[in-house]
């Protein structure tokens, strides 16, 4: 019997035309982007590499998860429609679609595709967080509904707003995996690894290294305190504040997994991580970082102690000691951070008080519904009462998040996202007190801890929290986490498609 050699099947004429098209199509893209501004080249890039991953992995839903976490510290912006003026300062100078944007819808193609097509999979809506946001939402409508602004920036507004639940909902819902929280958790760190690495290498060399291509600003910044000038460093966020505000989240949830029990092997790689983001937060100099960190870090030591020792008093002291001796310690050794402190640099730390001032007058004539979303900055100068002039001295919303939600969208509003917050914060606080697992407590401090820093840090500064902010991320993440443990649910396959 004759063995006939095998060959492999040959292309037909429609694989050949696919194939072309394909390759031609994806040169005619790679022409353009090099054409394009380097921000857009970077953009296009990547896409192109996120897709050949796509092609070529199983997990292509936890693959856009990993994406979505690690690219939300890279602030690359679209905008098909841009209005930039004086008021209207990012990130509301238009139709805005971020890198997380690309990534996030599609995961919500694919969460949509299980729910429609796995009869298995039930969608959570968690009421008693999403009743008030929906409330929220609808105070956002009717105050938007009577601000002087551009329609398409209402409505890209009020979609921002409702993305951030979208957010909230599907990483809350998604993400009840152990394996899956662990890597989202991992994820996280990574990207804040490569931020600090960034940062050391811009404080280094002097220079943005060439990012300002990532933000609307620059990435790096010399300022004056007192007669000298100090850098600082802001990585791809666009302004130091930002890259603090983002550092000081993740080394809460680090210096928590520290005292979990997970293999040696990982727990090792925390320390350096640990030293790596607290350098780089250093070097951004933002003094609400700095604040931020010491308050929230003090919460998360002295609540991972008193968990380990069941004696909190001491706990809350051993904490206190090795806080106050950081403190000292860097404000008498770290020269650039003395100055930001204590001598003039002409950074706006002394206009808080009289932006809170304005802001307050806006909320005072506007208790129900403030001035409208993202309105405060147009509005301002006609509520100043201070002899600075500080809104058209300082076109900027008020360096407060809570004030500044009070004043666009009212008292109402600011008093359902607390009632978000306290929601957060109560579950974490009962996981973190009551959970026999030995690493979900701990977690649960850190998101604690996260949240503390937060609320410190978002007293001296903005971030527009409500519109797809990071925030939200964090928040579906701290449900999953107590959805996990509350429900003791076993390691599922979400994600997996």
């Amino acid at each position: 019997m004759t063995n006939k050699p095998h060959h492999l099947p040959t292309p037909g004429g429609l694989e050949w035309t696919g194939t072309a098209l394909l390759g031609l199509s994806t040169a005619l893209v790679l022409v353009q982007a090099f054409l394009l501004p380097p921000k857009w080249t970077v953009f296009i890039l990547f896409s192109l590499c996120a897709l050949a991953g796509l092609a070529m992995i199983r997990r292509r839903e936890r693959f856009i998860i990993y994406l979505a976490v690690f690219f939300m510290s890279v602030y690359l912006d679209f905008h098909p429609y841009f209005l930039q003026t004086d008021s209207t300062p990012w990130p509301v100078a238009g139709i805005r679609i971020s890198i997380f944007d690309v990534t996030f819808f599609g995961l919500m193609v694919a969460w949509a595709s299980r729910l429609l097509l796995q009869p298995t999979e039930v969608l959570r809506f968690y009421p008693a967080l999403s009743l008030p946001f929906f409330l929220l939402w609808a105070l956002a409508v009717l105050s938007s509904a009577r601000a002087a602004i551009p329609l398409i920036i209402k409505i890209d507004t009020l979609w921002m707003v409702f993305q951030s639940w979208l957010i909230f909902l599907y990483f809350a819902n998604t993400c009840q995996d152990r394996h899956l929280l662990s890597a989202i958790v991992a994820t996280l760190l990574l990207s804040g690894v490569l931020q600090a690495l960034l940062g050391l290498s811009q404080y280094i060399s002097g220079s943005s290294l060439g990012l300002e291509i990532f933000g609307e600003s620059k990435s790096f910044m010399e300022m004056r305190a007192g007669t000298e000038l100090v850098s600082r460093v802001a990585g791809t966020f666009g302004h130091p504040n930002n890259l603090s505000a983002y550092l000081t989240m993740l080394i809460m949830i680090n210096l928590a997994l520290l005292f979990a029990d997970i293999d040696l092997r990982w727990k090792s790689l925390l320390v350096p991580v640990l030293f790596l983001l607290g350098l780089a937060n250093l070097l951004t100099l933002s003094r609400g970082g700095w604040l931020a960190t010491t308050i929230g870090a003090y919460v998360t030591l002295a609540l991972c102690w008193g968990r380990l020792w069941r004696h909190r008093l001491s706990a809350f002291l051993l904490a206190g000691i090795i806080l106050f001796t950081f403190v000292l310690s860097t404000l008498v050794f770290v020269e650039p951070l003395k100055r930001r402190f204590f001598e003039e640099d002409y950074g706006a730390a002394q206009s808080r008080l009289p932006m809170s001032l304005v802001a307050l007058n806006i909320i005072r004539h506007h208790p129900f519904l403030g001035v409208g979303l993202t309105n405060y900055v147009m509005v301002a100068p006609k509520y100043d009462i201070t002899k600075e002039a500080i809104a058209t001295d300082f076109a900027r919303p008020v360096h407060n998040e809570f004030l500044l939600i009070a004043a666009e969208l009212g008292l109402p509003a600011l008093l359902l996202f607390v009632t978000i917050l306290l929601i957060l914060l109560h579950r974490l606080w009962h996981l973190s007190n009551t959970s026999p697992d030995p690493v979900l407590p701990y977690l649960a401090i850190g998101f604690l801890g996260t949240y503390i820093a937060w609320i410190v840090f978002r007293q001296t500064d903005y971030a527009y929290v409500l519109l797809a902010d990071p925030f939200w991320i964090i928040a579906g993440l701290s449900q999953a986490m107590i959805a996990l443990e509350a429900n003791s649910l076993p390691t599922t396959t979400h994600g997996n498609s």
